[in-house]
């Protein structure tokens, strides 16, 4: 079973209409103990992800059946997958938070998503901003971005990392109600912060990304939360991407 080699006791559901579609709902949920029933600590949050949808990616799952995740692709990758390092302006965390991976992001940091490079999909910091490598002015974080504030990476693709699978995919603030993403997932910032300081390393969250189909299939083998309990019913209006 799913669950004996990845017991879980926090778990993040991303979970979309189907996987054409870039807006669906993020909750959270938690349990006591492996085999006891999820419950949820949140309510239905509004998440944006790939401006095209779903695509299967590299994760804590077994390869799926289906399109596979690749680089600039414009979808965010399907699977279930662990939360990492933390990255923002702040000196620390906001108060209350419990994740001892944090990243305080300068000029000098670049996220590399260019798969001809070497790094691909990690973060490099580079030693002096005056003479920066070629490849840098592409790959830098963008931190004057107020939206990227805060960035919470899923572990896509990463820590061994295969060129072209795709990189780069955090948590970060919305840039408008209906905007979709490249291939994040994207939420009000108030939001995103409550998640920052409700994850608990040594609870070892997870997130789970999925269609409404996918979801129902995985429930069980994936030990999943239920259906009903991870997405609202009847589906509200999303919007779908342009075909």
């Amino acid at each position: 079973m799913f669950q004996k080699k990845f017991p879980i006791q926090q778990l993040i559901t991303v979970v979309v209409p189907s996987s054409n579609v870039f807006e669906g709902y993020m909750r959270f949920f938690q349990r006591i103990g492996e085999g006891d029933q999820w419950v949820a600590d949140s309510d239905f949050i509004p998440v944006l992800i790939g401006r095209n949808g779903l695509s299967w990616g590299k994760g804590l799952h077994e390869p799926q059946q289906g399109e596979q995740k690749k680089e600039g692709d414009g979808k965010t990758p399907a699977g279930i997958f662990n939360l990492g390092l933390i990255m923002g302006l702040a000196d620390e965390l906001p108060p209350g938070s419990q994740w001892p991976l944090y990243h305080k992001k300068t000029s000098l940091d670049a996220w590399v998503e260019d798969p001809t490079l070497a790094h691909y999909n990690h973060l490099v910091t580079i030693q002096d901003s005056s003479s920066p490598p070629d490849w840098f002015e592409k790959q830098r974080l963008r931190i004057e971005d107020p939206h990227l504030e805060w960035m919470v990476f899923i572990e896509h693709n990463y820590p061994d990392s295969i060129p072209g699978l795709g990189s780069a995919i955090f948590l970060h603030e919305r840039y408008g109600e209906h905007v979709p993403t490249s291939g994040c997932v994207a939420m009000q910032k108030e939001k995103l912060i409550e998640l920052i300081r409700w994850i608990s390393y040594s609870s070892k969250p997870k997130i789970v990304i999925l269609s409404v189909p996918d979801y129902a299939r995985l429930q069980s083998p994936w030990d999943l939360p239920p259906l009903y309990l991870a997405f609202p019913h009847p589906p509200l209006i999303v919007n779908q991407t342009k075909q």
